[in-house]
């Protein structure tokens, strides 16, 4: 059995999440010391102010359908509950964080996967940390192994007193923790036995100190600039006496104050920061980088890291020291790197709601022709055309991609996808004089999805004569060559054919979608998406409900549950409406059945 994480490992572990999910997932057992199946149990309504302490959050355990049921009840439907644990300002602000982003209700878990899907989670994310950092950490892990981190770290690290580790983290008695507690020796014991008080670890309860307001800063819902909320945040703390976020100016060579606290632009400009420094090393390098003390932080010591969410990074955070002779320690830079991780998100988040309500947008159109994108490959091959109707997430790692494909036979292109790497399981929904529509599954990502992360909205999608085309809208005024850029590194042979900035058509979307969009879940959306494109509601039918949840890797009940809520969601808004418009003489609300 592989045993606890040190410090670094666990870090690395945390940082290789690929997604919001997976990195929940890693920290929900790491640091909140829930096991694999209390993962997928907890939801929004289990997280709860601490009453006794403030700014402490708790988060209720509740209990399995196999378990008693003597626990507290929760007041709110009676539920069993098998303990409380405490959660970590940051753990909270991203657990809400992820609520609101992935628009769950307070009875929806924030995991909602197989207990087996945590434990695979786990293990791919332990796969990745291990080729990706110099840490020590074995690819073995498993939530088991993140518990017993959980359980190290409280009663090393931070010294707390074994009965609340006990009951935080739901072992059945102190014996059980024994192998987690290093043999004292006889200092030790004698400074235990002589009442010293603990040293502890002084370095991490400072980075908590100095770090946290920034946390708490990114987790306020009115906060309207994420960046300029954390570099206001963080400047609350003794520690910093600056802070600012920079962009790589176009051309890359210099950088842009893109917001500053405690100290005004004017002045970054005139020390020289735009002129390059440790920011822009962070920005290129993806990773902290540190300063002794330059021009451009005034002589102090300063750390600029990356605020990055998959692949894409946004810019730099940049922290400068208010004591000359204090250099930012490794725990400190470790803390600022996840609040970047964090900020990278919520700017990625705040670019889809710019989407969303901007009346013009750039439009940008990407073009491929390398043979390991699957579209161009197999439109080379078969001397087809292609088009992406749609895609729909089925993990943190897989889509179903559906296709309409004219010129060539389904058994051809059964063909060529058993030939693929990354694409499997074909599935024919409806065949054509000369073509078909059909759906695979992508297991290597895809272009359109990674644009999506990237905050974009996919307009087209189709190969021909082995080219990929795929157009797509970004915020107005976007930055498009750091997204770009990522791709390349994604998806060799990438090439930004063209750039423009448009309007966006008052047709867009139809005011149905338009009055009805918020009221989905991405469950219920991608339930909905798959069930459309795969021709569930055509007659016949082109999949039964059974075959569309196969599809999308989760159960028939589980798709029926996100299908009827989709449902009755779009039905609300064409009903509710509606019900509000008066009748009228010659209505065909008017005229009673049979009458």
């Amino acid at each position: 059995m592989v045993d606890g994480l040190d410090a670094d490992a666990y870090d690395a572990l945390v940082t290789a999440a690929e997604t919001y999910r997976a990195a929940l997932v890693v920290r929900l057992a790491g640091e909140a010391g829930l096991r694999t199946e209390e993962i997928t149990r907890v939801a929004p309504r289990h997280l709860r102010e601490a009453e006794s302490v403030a700014g402490a959050r708790l988060l209720a355990v509740p209990a399995g359908d196999d378990e008693s049921a003597d626990g507290e009840s929760l007041p709110a439907d009676g539920e069993s509950v098998d303990r409380e644990t405490v959660v970590s300002a940051s753990l909270a602000a991203e657990l809400d964080r992820y609520a609101t982003s992935e628009g769950l209700d307070d009875d929806d878990p924030y995991v909602d996967v197989s207990p087996r899907r945590v434990q695979m989670i786990v293990s791919e994310t332990a796969a990745r940390a291990a080729g990706l950092t110099d840490a020590a950490l074995d690819e073995r892990v498993t939530p088991s192994s993140l518990r017993k981190t959980f359980a190290r770290r409280q009663l090393v690290d931070r010294d707390v007193d074994p009965r609340a580790v006990r009951d935080a983290g739901g072992w059945e008695s102190l014996g059980t923790l024994d192998p987690y507690l290093d043999p004292l020796d006889g200092e030790a014991l004698a400074a235990a036995i002589a009442g010293d008080e603990p040293a502890g670890d002084a370095s991490a309860e400072r980075a908590g100190t100095a770090v946290l307001p920034g946390f708490e800063a990114l987790a306020n819902p009115g906060s309207a600039d994420p960046a300029a909320a954390v570099a206001a945040g963080l400047i609350e703390a003794d520690r910093w006496a600056e802070a600012w976020v920079v962009r790589r100016a176009v051309g890359g060579e210099r950088a842009d104050v893109a917001t500053a606290a405690g100290v005004d632009r004017e002045t970054l400009a005139d020390r020289g920061v735009t002129a390059g420094g440790p920011w822009l090393d962070a920005i290129t390098d993806g990773a902290p980088a540190a300063t002794a003390g330059r021009q451009e932080t005034a002589g102090r010591p300063a750390v600029a890291v990356p605020a990055a969410y998959e692949g894409v990074v946004h810019g730099a955070l940049c922290v400068v020291a208010a004591d000359d002779d204090e250099p930012v320690g490794e725990v400190e830079r470790r803390a600022l790197a996840a609040l970047g991780g964090c900020l990278g998100r919520a700017i990625t988040a705040d670019r889809w709601r710019e989407l969303l309500h901007s009346d013009a947008v750039t439009e940008v159109e990407f073009h491929t022709t390398d043979e390991r994108a699957f579209l161009a490959r197999a439109s080379d091959r078969l001397g087809c055309r292609i088009e992406l109707a749609s895609t729909v997430d089925v993990d943190d790692d897989v889509s179903r991609a559906y296709l309409s494909v004219d010129g060539a036979r389904p058994q051809d292109v059964a063909a060529v996808v058993e030939a693929a790497t990354g694409v499997s399981d074909f599935r024919v929904i409806e065949t054509g004089e000369d073509g078909c529509s059909a759906s695979v599954r992508l297991a290597d990502g895809s272009l359109v999805r990674a644009l999506i992360d990237h905050g974009a909205t996919v307009r087209d999608a189709s190969a021909a004569d082995g080219r990929v085309r795929v157009v797509a809208d970004f915020p107005e005024g976007t930055n498009v060559r750091p997204v770009a850029d990522g791709l390349r590194d994604r998806f060799a042979g990438v090439r930004l054919a063209s750039k423009e900035s448009v309007a966006r058509s008052p047709r867009t979307e139809s005011s149905l979608r338009d009055g009805v969009a918020d009221r989905f879940t991405d469950r219920q959306w991608a339930a909905l998406s798959a069930a459309y494109h795969g021709g569930y509601f055509d007659w016949p039918r082109g999949s039964t409900a059974e075959e569309v949840a196969d599809a999308m890797g989760v159960s028939s009940p589980t798709f029926h549950n996100h299908l009827r809520k989709a449902q009755r969601a779009l039905l609300d808004g064409v009903f509710e409406d509606d019900a509000d418009r008066p009748i009228r003489e010659g209505d065909e609300r008017a005229t009673p059945p049979g009458g």
